[in-house]
């Protein structure tokens, strides 16, 4: 059997298989919720990311609290889009801004570490070694 058979025979093997799958194979796209299209997801990201562009003055999303965070930037961007969220939204005091500025920097602190690990692991790995050869020391040897 040259490779072209093998190719022919496995191409007709998915072929089989699909076939005996195709009734139920795809039936989750008949739910209405789920869109014909991803436009409409498209266009939110695009905003998102607009948006954060704009407020954080930088040209790229990439190293922003969207790198750190997650999903929780686009939920909140999702939320503030509501219009029932702008119109009743409290005042809000420099306090507030301060709380959630330090809750903030505290869910970005993993993300910022992990990218530190990463760009910089020999001078991490030296550190390390230079704490544990410290704590060594100190303890006696038995």
């Amino acid at each position: 059997m040259g490779l072209a058979a093998a190719t022919g025979a496995f191409v007709d093997s998915v072929v089989k298989r699909a076939r005996r799958y195709e009734d139920h194979l795809f039936h989750c796209f008949d739910d209405p919720r789920i869109p014909s299209s991803t436009n409409g997801l498209e266009r939110f990201f695009g905003a998102t990311k607009r948006v954060l562009r704009h407020a954080l003055g930088c040209g790229s999303t990439t190293n922003t609290v969207v790198a750190n965070l997650g999903a929780e930037p686009l939920l909140a961007f999702h939320q503030l889009r509501q219009r029932r969220v702008m119109t009743s939204a409290p005042t809000r005091s420099p306090a507030d801004f301060t709380a959630a500025r330090r809750t903030l920097a505290d869910l970005e602190a993993p993300g910022i570490r992990r990218r530190s690990l990463v760009r910089h692991l020999d001078r991490h790995l030296g550190d390390l070694r230079d704490r544990w050869l410290s704590t060594t020391a100190a303890e006696p040897h038995a």
